[in-house]
């Protein structure tokens, strides 16, 4: 027989006599995330024995990391019997806490879901000085928001967050948030850019009904006529209409002579008279029919036109109901553009 053919067999017997151990030999995790509160053996080494896994100590913070250095580790194994097998004193471990991130979403949604007031239409909210918080990813609640404050007038809100479960640091665990909450409104918008002094034309405005943006002053509604106002600053196209926006153009002055028309079903009959008022186009005023010397209430078709409102009393025009006139339009009481 050969020194070979003698060998073989041995060596053969010997690497199987090494099988078990070798498969029994815990191998090093170099990186590992966590999701619960503490750390196992297990995070740390592969292939223990069966019962061997056991805690360890707390997890890092959510998001947050530790490095476990390579004199620790054959600490840990030493201590608690693991067969690791390319233990060394240069390796490390690095343990991860699985996190997830609250963002500017996530709130937004939050303080949705705490206005019940809000209705069932668009809304927009948006928050003041915010920074992200991070959270333990399997935390179906990971916070609460209490003492929430809405000023619906002007949109200011405000409330506390707390963490469901502190982290024992009053600097994390709770924070101020704040900003402002819009809900949906119905106005008009322009539908194009305008310049300073444009009069406003059917087609330069549009109803919105879900509005959710701001508006800082008294918006125009689509029930209200704003032909022919005349713009007081150059406006963008989606903006709101406001009351600061426009001024009436004075298509009609007090004293003018003009042609007073009054309209019914098949209908239509016309007469002299005199505004008693300025007037813009579509706006109310007072006139007078020289024929009858009553005092009428109509409106603004263009500069010599008046349509009168049939449902409207027409008035003597004594001294007093023209004093009265007199007065209302200097103290704007015939202003705007809202039809009476």
């Amino acid at each position: 027989m050969s020194l070979r053919a003698a060998i073989l067999p041995v060596l053969a017997a010997g690497v199987v006599a090494l099988l078990p151990v070798l498969a029994s030999a815990a191998t090093l995790r170099t990186a590992t995330t966590v999701t619960s509160d503490s750390v196992r053996l297990s995070d740390l080494f592969m292939d223990l024995e069966p019962g061997q896994d056991r805690v360890l100590g707390p997890a890092p913070l959510p998001g947050n990391s530790f490095v476990v250095g390579g004199r620790q580790l054959i600490a840990i194994a030493d201590q608690y019997g693991v067969d690791w097998m390319d233990q060394s004193a240069t390796a490390q471990a690095t343990v991860t806490r699985a996190g997830r991130v609250l963002d500017r979403d996530f709130f937004i949604h939050l303080v949705k879901q705490s206005l019940p007031d809000l209705g069932e239409g668009p809304v927009t909210v948006e928050l003041g000085d915010f920074h992200p918080m991070t959270v333990a990813a399997d935390d179906p609640k990971p916070v609460v928001l209490s003492d929430v404050d809405w000023d619906q007038k002007s949109g200011r809100f405000s409330a506390t967050v707390y963490r469901s479960h502190p982290l024992g640091d009053i600097t994390q665990d709770s924070f101020l948030l704040t900003g402002t909450v819009h809900a949906a409104q119905r106005v008009l918008v322009y539908t194009h850019a305008l310049s300073a002094g444009a009069v406003v034309t059917q087609a330069d405005v549009r109803v919105d009904e879900s509005y959710t943006g701001r508006t800082g002053s008294k918006a125009y509604t689509a029930d209200t006529d704003v032909e022919g106002m005349t713009l007081l600053h150059s406006v963008m196209v989606d903006e709101p209409v406001l009351e600061r926006d426009l001024r009436r153009t004075i298509v009609m002055h007090k004293g003018d002579p003009i042609m007073l028309s009054y309209t019914s079903p098949g209908l239509r009959l016309s007469a002299t008279g005199r505004a008693l008022e300025d007037g813009g186009t579509g706006q109310y005023i007072h006139a007078l029919n020289i024929a009858s010397k009553m005092i009428l209430t109509g409106r603004v078709v263009n500069g010599s036109e008046v349509e009168v409102d049939t449902t409207s009393g027409a008035v003597p025009s004594d001294g007093n109901a023209l004093r009265r006139i007199s007065s209302s339009s200097r103290s704007g009481g015939q202003g705007g553009p809202y039809p009476r």
